[in-house]
């Protein structure tokens, strides 16, 4: 489901989808209090670097604290516009939110069928993939837990663990291997940037 915006607008053929908790904020254990509202060392500069790559910067998050009754919605949209009024405040941004509010497959009871969207499943990539017209052969993804890092593999991103957060020793972690690794969303920038290279950042409407 998207977040944000209400009406997606096109701007590159790729993108880069980042984790939310764990990968940008402080993973606070279901945060959704904007108080709590904490970044990452170096998470900032990572979101500057990916600013200047022709890429659409989009968050994928799993909110399963909206299907275990902790958080509402609307306490994960308030949280998100703090979240991306913070990112811009400092020169960065973000193009758009997307989230799952259902129980991720840990929650499940025996037997029970995961959703499409909650990550690992790659649903909120595929998602957004049809609203900006990326080419997910082209796109990045980049968080924290093995769920992030199949995700991107089913979508058929280039993939990039960081070692912040879970550092992919979450509970119930998938034998998955990213393309790459990266000691915080700053150094995953790079590598990004290293795959693009010089090109220059020209928007299309």
């Amino acid at each position: 489901m998207r977040d944000w915006p209400q009406k997606p607008t096109p701007h590159y053929r790729a993108a880069v989808f980042l984790d939310r908790d764990g990968t940008i904020n402080v993973d606070s254990h279901y945060p959704h209090q904007v108080e709590s509202l904490e970044f990452i060392p170096r998470a900032i500069d990572g979101l500057k670097l990916l600013a200047m790559v022709p890429l659409d910067i989009i968050i994928v998050s799993n909110q399963a604290g909206i299907a275990l009754d902790i958080f509402t919605r609307e306490h994960m949209s308030q949280f998100n516009v703090e979240l991306r009024s913070r990112i811009e405040h400092a020169g960065a941004h973000i193009d758009a939110f997307y989230f799952c509010p259902h129980l991720e497959p840990r929650h499940l009871p025996p037997g029970g069928s995961p959703c499409a969207c909650s990550k690992p499943s790659p649903g909120m990539l595929l998602e957004a993939a049809k609203d900006f017209e990326l080419d997910l052969s082209r796109s990045f993804l980049i968080g924290d837990k093995t769920s992030d890092i199949a995700a991107g593999e089913n979508a058929g991103c280039v993939t990039i663990l960081i070692k912040t957060g879970k550092a992919g020793r979450e509970e119930g972690a998938l034998p998955i291997e990213p393309k790459h690794s990266a000691e915080n969303l700053y150094e995953a920038s790079l590598i990004v940037q290293s795959y693009l290279g010089k090109k220059e950042k020209v928007r299309y409407v």
